[in-house]
Parts: structure tokens; C-alpha cells; sequence
């Protein structure tokens, strides 16, 4: 397996055989669906290494990239890691269309949780050449803005325990995203919209958009720049994930979850066991 290098990032500190064999380990957990009780080698101690994992597995993955989720460093790490955000791949097999009863796929014996987000339609290619954006800049390539879901999580069990690191590495932690109704007036109407996850008909979190640092936009620039420093810039039609509004909420296989934003249709799903051999499987 060839190691990906991030662009513009510091050297990785773990060498490259290490990493490749940690981004095969990823990829063949999530592959078969196969739980992992720890991080399999040792945990990246900053996200440029951990990037250079999540890169490495993505590239062996069998699934295009249909976008990004994006989610926050904790304001205690935020200093030693550099950063306050940190994204991770969507795949295309696993972004689905809000409808009917939903599924989440979780992997026994690893993590899987539900968050509340918004779901950012990218209007246009990204430059690739482009590694910064502001706010601003970013606000011009949002054509529109939905209510979603990402499905969190993988095959690393403890990967909420290990924090951010162990979370990029492992595709970002990501298993897909649910697109519900596009909102009326974009970031503005976004703004005003409370959303509420409950599990087992109990609610678990309430929040809205001013859990996200800086709003959408910000989240957007994050993903704009990080994905061309992966390799992959932003493409018109992707899917930026912009961060949990809620919080995470961890979900077990046979769990409902119901995620109601204001005035929009609620959107109700049920945990299942993720299948092996498939885009979907994490």
C-alpha cells in the first residue's frame, strides 16, 4: 500500500510502513464489517499523521469520494493539534436520500453514533490548487443548504475515548450521510432552525447552528482547504457535512433515533449491522 502525503502539512511522525499498515488494518475492518477493540498500532500524536492514514485508506478504498464531514478538535486539544477542525471522506455508496425508515449502519463490535447537522451542496469545482479559504470565500461555493444526519463511526470501538487523531485516521469516522430537505433561505434559514436527536423516544441533545464555530461557512472553508490538501478538492455537486449540532450520539444496533429539525419533517431510522464487503460497511 502506497502512503499518501498530505500537501502543505508537517511531516508525518510515524514512518511509512507504520502507517500503511495501519490504513490496511482500516480498510479490511471496515471491509469486513469486524470490529477493533484498540487502535491497530501506535495512536498518531498530531492529524497530519493521522491524515496521512486517513488518505492512505481512502485511496484503497473501492468507493468514490462524494464529499466531507467535518468535526470539531475539543477546545482543549485544539492548541496541540494545531487546528479546531478535522474532516474525513463520504463516500458515495453511503449517502442516501431522507425517506421512509431509515438505516444506520453500525459495525459489531465497533462505534457507531447519529449526529444532527447541516449538509452543504457544493455549487462549484474547487481550484486544486487552492489550500486556504476564509469564511467569505467559502460562502460562494454553497449552493445549498439541507437538514442531515451523519452516521458516525467504524470499526474502532473506543475511537471517541482516543480522541481526534484516532478519529481522522479512521476515514474520519465517518459511515455515511442522510440528506433531508433543503432549507428555505440557505445559511440564513439554517441559523434560525433548532434541531433535537432522541433515541429510544428519549432526547439525547438540543442544539443549532451556533454550535458550529464561525456558522456553516467556516466549517465549509475547512473542508474546502483540508480536501485539497488531501488530494481530492471539493467537485460541484459533493457534500460537505458541516459538524454536530447536537452532539455525538452513540447508537447500538436495534436502537431507533428520530432527528426533528423546526418545522421540517422529523427523520426516523433504526440501527442495523453494517454488512462486510461494501462502501457502506462503516
Amino acid at each position: 500500500m502506497t502512503v499518501t502525503h498530505p500537501i502543505g502539512l508537517s511531516a508525518p511522525t510515524l514512518a511509512d510502513p507504520v502507517i500503511a499498515e495501519i490504513a490496511a488494518r482500516f480498510a479490511a475492518a471496515r471491509r469486513d464489517a469486524a470490529g477493533l477493540a484498540d487502535f491497530p498500532g501506535p495512536l498518531p500524536a498530531d492529524l497530519a499523521t493521522a491524515y496521512a492514514i486517513q488518505a492512505t485508506a481512502t485511496a484503497a478504498w473501492p468507493d468514490e469520494v462524494a464529499g466531507w464531514k467535518v468535526a470539531r478538535v475539543p477546545p482543549a486539544l485544539e492548541e496541540t493539534l494545531g487546528a479546531m477542525r478535522y474532516i474525513g471522506p463520504i463516500f458515495a455508496g453511503t449517502v442516501k436520500a431522507a425517506g421512509g425508515s431509515l438505516s444506520f449502519p453500525v459495525i459489531p463490535g465497533g462505534f457507531g453514533a447519529v449526529e444532527a447537522e447541516f449538509a452543504v451542496r457544493i455549487a462549484a469545482d474547487a481550484p486544486a490548487d487552492k489550500l486556504d479559504y476564509s469564511p467569505a470565500e467559502a460562502a460562494a461555493f454553497i449552493a445549498a443548504v439541507h437538514a442531515a444526519i451523519e452516521v458516525a463511526g467504524g470499526p474502532l470501538a473506543p475511537v471517541n475515548t482516543l480522541g481526534p487523531t484516532a478519529s481522522t485516521s479512521v476515514f474520519g469516522n465517518n459511515a455515511g450521510l442522510i440528506v433531508g430537505e433543503e432549507i428555505v433561505g440557505g445559511i440564513e434559514g439554517a441559523d434560525a432552525l433548532r434541531a433535537e436527536v432522541l433515541i429510544d423516544g428519549q432526547s439525547v441533545g438540543v442544539g443549532s447552528a451556533a454550535k458550529l464555530p464561525g456558522g456553516i461557512p467556516a466549517a465549509v472553508a475547512v473542508a474546502l482547504g483540508m480536501a485539497a490538501r488531501l488530494g481530492r478538492p471539493l467537485k460541484a455537486g459533493n457534500w460537505v457535512s458541516t459538524g454536530a449540532l447536537t452532539g455525538v450520539h452513540a447508537i447500538a444496533i436495534g436502537q431507533q433515533a428520530r432527528i426533528a429539525f423546526t418545522g421540517l419533517a422529523p427523520m426516523d431510522g433504526t440501527a442495523v449491522a453494517a454488512g462486510a464487503a461494501g462502501g457502506g460497511s462503516a
